[in-house]
């Protein structure tokens, strides 16, 4: 576990093993945990993103667990998430250190001013995007459904839309067009922790599965997410439980979403009615968008929620396992993300 989100889905059980053991933690983002009283371990791997945030950090945060530190390794793989769910799975990776955690709270340390300020409430989308590091296009949406959303957004007036994503079109890549916005962060121009700080302070956040989903839990912000397949890793019960708070976020789905585990399926994606979703969603909230959709020719000339998935260019992959650590008498919980 490395990734951004599933560091997220750690912390409460992080949290409770700092009441019982002395923590040195080994995690690539430093950044979620900086509330909480544990020592960071320096994380090295070959994923691009964390290891430009790990190369961040001043030497001075990285410290070494004790000699015959007992170690923990926390991840899930397709056995854990086939049985279960991805917080159940790392749940019972803390029981083997007598760390027990109710979910609560599911929260993360104040991330500070938002680095995009409007008059207007501020939307965030994340664009959908492929890496070598996990090529799993069966997991995105349509490609046309973020942009096209996003484009309506724009267009109606009501938000100030910021488009973000890591990309460098080599290791990760845009899938579909590029998100209409008012400010557009593509490049990775944002810090993990001013790219929380405007979620934090965001009126909407639309994405398909990915980190957005616990960082709109944990932050409370509401969150539109657009389903894509791969669904028995994915589907709601699989990245949600239902002692989190999950009355911000909803989840667009396909009328059957594909119950594959397949990362290259072909998987049916489309959603009939999405932004008839969207909108209501936002009224939920208060805001309300204009009635029509975005226009088709946002769309590739085809109607929101009509079109069949086009094959998503598909790019050499590498694999690498998660490691971790922990103390004779003093479990060292070490956690990440996918």
């Amino acid at each position: 576990m490395w990734g951004l989100g599933d560091c997220v889905y750690a912390r409460p059980f992080v949290r409770a093993a700092v009441e019982k053991w002395d923590v040195y933690l080994k995690t690539p983002w430093p950044e979620l945990y900086s509330d909480l009283p544990v020592r960071f371990v320096r994380w090295d791997r070959v994923y691009r993103t964390q290891q430009k945030n790990t190369e961040r950090q001043p030497a001075s945060l990285w410290q070494e667990p004790p000699k015959g530190a007992r170690e923990l390794k926390v991840h899930y793989g397709k056995p854990e998430l086939l049985a279960g769910s991805l917080l159940k799975a790392v749940a019972n990776k803390f029981v083997e250190v007598g760390v027990l955690s109710n979910l609560s709270p599911f929260d993360l340390p104040d991330m500070g001013p938002s680095p995009v300020t409007s008059e207007r409430p501020i939307a965030v989308i994340k664009a959908v995007t492929l890496r070598k590091e996990w090529l799993g296009p069966a997991r995105n949406p349509l490609p046309e459904y973020i942009p096209g959303l996003a484009k309506g957004l724009y267009n109606g007036g009501l938000y100030e839309v910021v488009a973000v994503a890591d990309t460098d079109d080599e290791n990760e890549w845009l899938v579909g067009d590029k998100p209409v916005a008012h400010h557009s962060f593509l490049r990775g121009e944002l810090l993990p922790k001013q790219l929380l700080a405007l979620v934090q302070h965001a009126a909407l956040v639309i994405g398909g599965v990915g980190w957005n989903v616990p960082v709109t839990i944990a932050l409370k912000r509401p969150s539109f997410v657009v389903m894509g397949g791969l669904g028995a890793y994915n589907h709601p019960h699989k990245i949600t439980d239902p002692r989190l708070d999950l009355s911000r976020i909803h989840f667009a789905m396909p009328p059957r979403l594909c119950p594959c585990t397949i990362m290259q399926h072909a998987c049916n994606k489309r959603i009939p009615d999405l932004w008839a979703q969207l909108t209501r969603f936002s009224q939920r909230l208060g805001h309300l968008l204009p009635g029509t959709s975005p226009s088709t020719a946002s769309l590739g000339g085809q109607k929101l929620g009509s079109a069949t998935s086009p094959s998503s260019p598909i790019r050499p992959t590498s694999t690498t396992s998660n490691t971790s650590t922990a103390s004779p008498d003093r479990p060292i919980a070490t956690s990440a993300g996918p």
